[in-house]
């Protein structure tokens, strides 16, 4: 085994990835891969020597996430150098086909390694280079890091080249940050984004989406997807009436539109979206690879049914805000604000909007060979759903994805209609209320389906909430609270977080119980609940 070298603090998402792990271990929902098609004489001894310097390169690359004690680390292990061996394909087809089965293997987060990597062969210039790696130490805008300097090293290394002499050293490492992250936020720097968060974020409704069908307690995350395209010219047309507001990006515009058909389809006015934010403010962490990418939720409120115009800049205000105050992790957030947790439900906001969400260049050259990158892309939803675009000019194109666990084709079809029906309406008429504008998913399904935890749940626990434990299941969960949550005593009534937990002691929780061979389930321990709610499962 490769010998360790350093310990190290996990980042905030880092952390957050390891505790999903916890709950959905053996998932490759993590993964990110992406295939590079390689046409030329390529020099298979170079190519695995370019892929060797950049892990070496990179420590996170080359590092696993573990418990100890209380927190979770990162472990860096010592560079060794990549095997590649050569695989056959009949077909270029065949060889991506592999190429999507290697991406949905799962990575063991606290065995690694984290990054794999194939090279098939379809032809005698032909090759499919396969590169797989875990969110958790890489993003998207490091794969297209990890191509430019693959390509500059490949070149090199035809040339016979020392590889270490031909990159910049890199000024910090991953590991940098995640401490610089936790130092910003141990001596209060980021006090003010954080206020501002509980500021924008009070009393904030979590409507459930209206699903077609009962949540899995454990879903598989596949997908139902439905082409979505939003014009330039109904793009174009928005903008330019919005110019009184600020300058108003298609972005916004698609974020406008998705807000509204969320609203009308949810009945709520209350509307949450997630955005990723990238993350590298420094440019010293511009050239990094690693998870840096952050989720921002922007609030749109819809309440007073104002004119389209209207929703407009309040879009555009809103995302201004929530990029200068991005730097608050998104767990943290959810600690912070103490927000509703419910089993296999993202807190907060259960959709995202994402607009070029990849870095990769659509070809490159390096000593003669021709790459030309291809995602491999995963059938499995982070939220319920997403609305994924990439941006050409005023033109937005791509898909709406939904969890096929929750939704129907038919409900994928209704939503990308309706994203473009809101914006064609306030196209031709940018004045018109928002109850006016025409969106097939609401004026289908008005009366077909009721909402879905639309309403506070009333607690009915009775009053003293230090009640004392009755069974002895309840004097062991007790017991493992009080010490977890560093308490005297700790009441069967009490709710876990009010109390003072958090994702990451809720883990300590299973894994203490786990020590004293009880099996405590990992989903629940991470949502609501009181001891005596939780006793009542064993």
């Amino acid at each position: 085994m490769t010998e360790d070298l350093y310990v190290l603090p996990a980042s905030y998402g880092q952390q957050r990835l390891w505790l999903l792990e916890q709950i959905d271990p053996d998932t490759p929902l993590y993964n990110e891969a992406v295939g590079l098609r390689l046409r030329g004489p390529l020099d298979t001894a170079a190519l695995t020597a370019a892929m060797s310097e950049v892990v070496a390169r990179h420590e996170v690359l080359r590092s696993v996430l573990e418990l100890e004690g209380a927190e979770v680390v990162q472990v860096v292990r010592e560079a060794e150098p990549l095997a590649l061996p050569v695989h056959e394909a009949d077909s270029h087809e065949l060889a991506l086909a592999q190429a999507r089965e290697l991406a949905a293997v799962p990575f063991d987060l606290g065995r690694g390694p984290l990054v794999r990597c194939r090279l098939t062969r379809t032809g005698p210039d032909d090759h499919l280079f396969t590169v797989v790696v875990h969110h958790a130490v890489a993003d998207g805008w490091s794969l297209g890091v990890l191509l430019a300097e693959l390509t500059a090293l490949y070149a090199e290394a035809v040339r016979g080249t020392d590889l270490s002499t031909v990159l910049p050293e890199l000024a910090v490492q991953y590991a940098d940050f995640a401490a610089w992250q936790k130092e910003r936020l141990d001596t209060g720097e980021l006090d003010g984004q954080l206020d501002h968060w509980r500021e924008r974020l009070a009393g904030v409704a979590q409507p459930a989406l209206p699903t077609d069908r009962v949540p899995a307690a454990a879903p598989e995350r596949g997908t139902v997807q439905a082409p979505l395209r939003l014009p330039a010219a109904m793009v174009r047309q928005l903008r330019a009436v919005a110019g009184d507001t600020g300058d108003v990006t298609p972005f916004m515009v698609a974020l406008a539109a998705y807000a509204v058909v969320l609203a009308r389809w949810t009945r709520s006015p209350d509307v949450v979206v997630g955005l990723p934010f990238a993350g590298r403010g420094q440019e010293e962490l511009e050239s990094l690879v690693g998870f840096f990418v952050n989720t921002v939720p922007v609030r749109v409120d819809l309440s007073a049914d104002p004119e389209f115009t209207a929703v407009l800049g309040q879009v555009r205000g809103r995302c201004v805000d929530a990029y200068g105050n991005a730097d608050v992790p998104f767990e943290l957030l959810v600690e912070t604000l103490k927000l509703p947790r419910r089993s296999g439900r993202t807190p907060l906001t259960q959709t995202m909007l994402a607009v070029n969400n990849t870095w990769l260049p659509d070809r490159a050259e390096a000593a003669g060979v021709t790459i030309e990158p291809t995602t491999l892309l995963q059938e499995r939803a982070h939220f319920e759903i997403t609305v994924d675009l990439d941006g050409d000019g005023d033109e937005l194109t791509g898909a709406v994805v939904l969890q096929a666990d929750l939704f129907t084709q038919e409900t994928a079809d209704l939503l990308a209609r309706s994203v473009t029906a809101v914006l064609r309406g306030a196209a031709m008429a940018p004045g018109t209320k928002v109850s006016a504008l025409p969106c097939p998913l609401a004026d289908e399904r008005a009366a077909a389906r009721e909402e879905a935890e639309t309403a506070p749940v009333t607690s009915t626990r009775p009053a003293g909430a230090a009640q004392a434990p009755r069974s002895a299941t309840e004097i062991m969960l007790a017991r493992l609270w009080t010490e977890v949550l560093e308490r005297d005593t700790v009441g069967v009534h009490e709710e876990f977080y009010a109390a003072g937990g958090n994702s990451l002691r809720a883990v300590r929780v299973v894994m203490r119980a786990r020590e004293q061979g009880v099996e405590l389930p990992m989903e629940r321990v991470l949502g609501e609940h009181t001891i005596r709610e939780l006793a009542e499962l064993l």
